[in-house]
């Protein structure tokens, strides 16, 4: 039976019976974490029927009527149908064509697992009282779990909101406060009404109840922008309040469609699953991903702010105005939101050189899922909800944006403008499929838009492109390139995919200036380039847009050197050349040798993204030498490598330097001691004793000071780090601590650590992911992680959820890493014999990837050690 067979069987909601409008109170009560609600749905009736059908789950609904517009009223007999999620209300007459209302009254549970409507626990600023709030997470499907309704994306409807509260908490919700009054139930309570909000979705409702403070502002087009933190933390918000009210009009302008909603706050919630959410007019947070200390953030988390903002402000056209049809075009939210979010801070903040970390963070990191055999389409048919979560992953994001990207520079800016704006103009407060928004950028460009991406969208994979050159004369080269399927384990396409490629190619003698330019849709096409010597080189894939590998003859691949070397290739095409061969060498079109000897080319350079995505290959084959003999020996190319760099560096700031800057030092200092570097690790440990005893350390290198100290030190160590981390109130310094406990070499340490992040109170829920990935620094770490996880599977299910994307993440980043074909088949037994269908994906891509690293050694061991051995 095939996976697809397997898929639980699932059936939308009839269209019998439509909502058109929901009147909902809330009532919640944080000391029993409870809540009363009541919900009068607007219905049309399309079709007579004795009966109506919703969703609901984990609600008990005591009471049900309809309205009808002879102002008759039907009591209904409810059917509460949980596997499924629904409840069924049947009448004893039947409901004709129009209009009419159905009422429930209904009770709920505030749950602790950061989905429907769950609680929040917060402690008071001087620290000594545990206090509670309460928030919503709906997306993709849990709007049910806060009250009934029909709880898929194109049921579109208007809501007018009510939340009944205490006095003293604040009460916040998509619109802005219509009315406050004193509840007259109870003077220490509070009504407070909201205006009626657009025509939207169920995963966009949003309402949050706790103790904030707040900044605020108006962005240049007069739109009211507030942003919640912690009591006492107000000034935590500035930096995001700043980014949202630049993003905010630059998106209105380049959609050429006005912000559609008079407010856009957003809010900083302490237990938060995901980075952020969406919601209209409230877009929720993570702390790490919303507030900044102005002085103790790191450049790192500053751009991460940016970029998380400029994600979510986005969706508030790309998602909340114009909405996918179903969850199977999901990647029109997130693949757009994904790409756009580099184009908005780009605009607003061009020091941070944001496009090139696209090509590292985004474009980059899809092509290693995607060339596994377990991949998916960009498009992918989803039935059941449980499904859902499987996707919202690196190629629904990371892909998604990538072809955004690429198409982007197909049809160039000024066509993608108009076709977006006419796009958005036709389905505001609709629902939409992938086809439409190919038919208006078709229109806008008079180019085949449709035609050539659903070869990106509706297949998985991606091709690798191999170049054969011939020299004719002293000034033309015949080129000759091949696509077909990458897989990442090299082995071959079964069912020899084919793409249209937007192909472009630049040479030596103008390296500036694209000289051919080409759609490739045949398996095998010829170019002539005319005014190139023998000896000049050629690159393809101008500024890596283009969704392919390439793959040179070991001459072209040397000519290359060169401009690597001197930096006439733009940091783009540097990195992207290095991660082509180290993913070709994964595959076995090239010895990791010659990986390692490129490598060398670039010793003298100093882009911070060209040596992120170098750090982020040469860890995938350390953790990959530590199954081997001559680690010591790998440790010491990886310390010559980065040496020079280190150098320039240093440890400290120094007066007015570039942000990427910041962010490179600690990432090398990280590496350089993880590599055994004495004088590193000494002086790491030096600023870290000065820092417990007062002396602070810079932030920007607080992270890599944990993870030396961390590595090298003693439980006398750990147990300061671990007193630093309960006395953090900054949540970005507590994932700093956490993601460096693990880091140690010692067994006993890591099963303490482990202790520390679930079994205690310390960790919440959502940090644990960090803290785990941590102890699968090493070897001996991943061993104990894999131990651990098999021991408290269950437990993780039961506390998560048996949806939640977290088991997914410690599938993911915990298991990959294994080099053992033993280590293999004991996951796949393992998983098979418990029932997590939520991982399923995960697994099957774990496993390859194992296979693929087993090969690795077997393939290339003996020659990686004979070279290592000469150096």
């Amino acid at each position: 039976m095939s996976d697809q067979d397997k898929k639980k069987l699932f059936e939308r909601l009839p269209l019998t019976v439509v909502p058109t409008h929901y009147d909902l109170t809330i009532q919640p009560f944080l000391d029993t974490f409870k809540f009363n609600g009541n919900v009068t749905i607007h219905l049309k009736v399309n079709q007579p029927t004795d009966t109506v059908i919703l969703y609901a789950v984990e609600l008990q609904i005591d009471h049900a009527k309809i309205t009808l517009d002879s102002k008759d009223e039907l009591s209904g007999t409810i059917e509460m149908d949980k596997e499924n999620e629904r409840v069924k209300i049947s009448f004893n007459r039947q409901l004709e064509k129009g209009d009419c209302e159905l009422s429930l009254k209904f009770i709920g549970d505030i749950n602790d697992r950061m989905q429907g409507f769950y609680r929040n626990k917060y402690t008071t600023p001087d620290g000594k009282e545990v206090r509670y709030g309460a928030s919503t997470q709906f997306e993709p499907a849990d709007c049910r779990r806060a009250f009934p309704c029909w709880d898929e994306p194109n049921f579109k409807a208007t809501f007018d909101i009510t939340l009944i509260t205490p006095k003293n908490l604040r009460a916040i919700s998509n619109m802005p406060i219509k009315s406050e009054n004193e509840y007259p139930d109870d003077k220490e309570w509070k009504i407070t009404k909201f205006d009626r909000t657009p025509i939207m979705s169920t995963y966009l409702v949003a309402y949050v109840v706790g103790e904030y403070d707040y900044v605020e502002t108006k962005d240049s087009n007069g739109v009211s922008m507030k942003v919640y933190t912690p009591v006492g933390r107000k000034e935590h918000g500035h930096f995001a309040l700043d980014i949202a009210s630049k993003v905010l009009p630059f998106y209105a302008e380049y959609f050429n469609i006005k912000y559609p909603i008079a407010k856009a706050d957003q809010i900083a919630i302490s237990d938060f699953a995901m980075g952020a959410m969406e919601n209209w007019g409230l877009v929720t947070y993570r702390e790490t991903a919303l507030l900044i200390d102005p002085k103790f953030s790191s450049m790192d988390s500053r751009q991460r702010v940016a970029i998380v903002v400029a994600h979510e402000l986005a969706h508030q056209w790309f998602g909340n105005l114009v909405t996918m049809d179903w969850w199977t075009d999901l990647w029109l939210n997130e693949g757009f939101a994904s790409w756009i979010e580099y184009l908005a801070v780009d605009k607003c903040y061009p020091e941070f050189d944001i496009w090139t970390q696209f090509v590292a963070d985004t474009f980059a990191r899809f092509l290693v899922p995607d060339a596994l055999k377990s991949s998916h389409p960009i498009e992918v048919p989803i039935g059941h909800p449980a499904e859902i979560d499987e996707i919202f992953d690196d190629i629904s994001y990371s892909k998604g944006s990538s072809v955004i990207r690429m198409l982007h520079d197909y049809i160039g800016d000024d066509a993608f403008r108009k076709g977006l704006h006419n796009y958005l103009k036709e389905y505001s407060y609709k629902n939409t499929i992938t086809v439409n928004l190919w038919s208006h950028l078709s229109k806008a460009s008079n180019k085949p838009v449709n035609e050539v991406m659903s070869s990106w969208t509706l297949q998985m994979g991606y091709p690798l492109v191999t170049v054969v050159e011939e020299q004719q004369s002293n000034q033309t080269r015949i080129v000759k390139l091949q696509q077909e399927r990458f897989i990442a384990d090299g082995s071959a396409d079964d069912e020899n995919l084919q793409w249209k490629i937007p192909i472009t190619i630049f040479t030596k003698s103008n390296p500036k200036v694209i000289a051919k330019q080409i759609l490739m849709d045949q398996p095998e096409i010829t170019i002539t380039l005319d005014n190139i010597s023998e000896n000049d080189w050629i690159k393809l894939n101008y500024n890596s847009i283009g969704l392919y590998r390439v793959k040179y003859s070991s001459k072209e691949l040397a000519h290359l050197n060169e401009p690597i070397a001197n930096k006439t290739l733009s940091p783009q095409d540097r990195l992207m050349i290095q991660d082509d061969v180290a993913a070709l060498c994964n595959a076995g079109h090239q010895s990791f040798v010659d990986y390692l000897k490129l490598l060398l080319s670039y010793k003298d350079e100093d882009n911070f993204t060209v040596w992120k995505s170098i750090a982020s290959r040469i860890a995938d084959l350390s953790s990959l030498m530590e199954y081997t003999d001559y680690f010591d020996q790998f440790k010491k190319y990886r310390l010559n490598l980065f040496s020079t760099i280190q150098k320039e560096l240093g440890w400290d700031a120094k007066e007015n330097e570039n942000p990427l800057v910041a962010m490179l030092r600690p990432m090398v200092l990280s590496i350089m001691g993880k590599s055994g570097d004495q004088a590193i690790i000494d002086e790491a440990k030096k600023r870290f004793q000065c820092h417990i005893n007062g002396d602070l350390i810079d932030p920007n290198i607080r992270g890599a000071v944990y993870v030396i100290v961390s590595r090298y030190g003693d439980e006398n160590t750990q147990e300061e780090i671990r007193k630093l981390y309960k006395a953090a109130d900054m949540t970005e310094e507590k994932v700093r601590l956490l993601r460096s406990m693990g880091q140690s070499l010692n067994p006993n340490i890591i099963k303490n650590t482990l202790q520390f992040i679930f079994e205690s109170d310390n960790v919440r829920m959502q940090d644990s992911a960090s803290g785990l990935v941590g102890c699968t620094s090493s070897c001996i770490g991943r061993d104990i992680v894999w131990k651990f996880l098999q021991e408290k599977w269950m437990k993780l299910v039961e506390r998560f959820g048996e949806k939640s994307s977290f088991l997914i993440s410690f599938v993911e980043y915990c298991l990959s890493d294994f080099a053992d074909e033993k280590k293999a088949n004991e996951i796949k037994l393992f998983f098979d014999s418990v029932n997590t269908p939520v991982v399923t994906r995960a697994v099957k891509q774990v496993i390859e990837t194992i296979h693929m690293r087993v090969k690795v050694i077997q393939r290339d061991s003996k020659a990686i050690q004979e070279y290592l051995t000469q150096l």
